[in-house]
């Protein structure tokens, strides 16, 4: 049971980085590269990139919170109980979810982008989610 702990533990830090990493290049994209994208679009367009942005942060935000939360279950801060209960579980809703328009060819390549590596990343740890939560029951 203890390697198991240590194993998932291992798993969720490399994943936290590759999810602080993304999280990074996103606040830079959104912050140095959009603005002047925005700039150039037609209103309808930049109504469709700000959707997909928001999508985009709620995911990534959503991602983090779990990732925090099962750092601190390792860590002996919170049960993993606690943290269902709380609301730690990687939902799939339809803010966070996959939405086929994120291939849009109307949004920037680098927002596509994006939103593709943090769906696989969504999608890596709704598995891991899944198999945590049948584990606990």
């Amino acid at each position: 049971m203890q390697a198991t702990g240590i194993v998932v533990g291992g798993l969720v830090e490399k994943i936290y980085d590759e999810a602080y990493a993304l999280l990074l290049e996103t606040r830079n994209y959104m912050a140095y590269v959009a603005p002047s994208l925005r700039d150039t679009m037609v209103p309808e367009d930049r109504l469709f990139v700000t959707y997909h942005s928001t999508r985009l942060t709620s995911r990534l935000l959503e991602m983090m919170s779990w990732l925090m939360a099962q750092k601190a279950i390792h860590g002996g801060e919170m049960t993993a109980a606690e943290a269902r209960t709380n609301g730690f579980t990687i939902s799939n809703d339809s803010i966070c979810g996959f939405d086929e328009s994120e291939q849009s060819g109307t949004l920037p390549q680098g927002l596509r982008s994006l939103l593709s590596r943090s769906k696989s990343l969504y999608e890596r740890l709704q598995r891991l989610d899944g198999m945590m939560a049948v584990k606990a029951a």
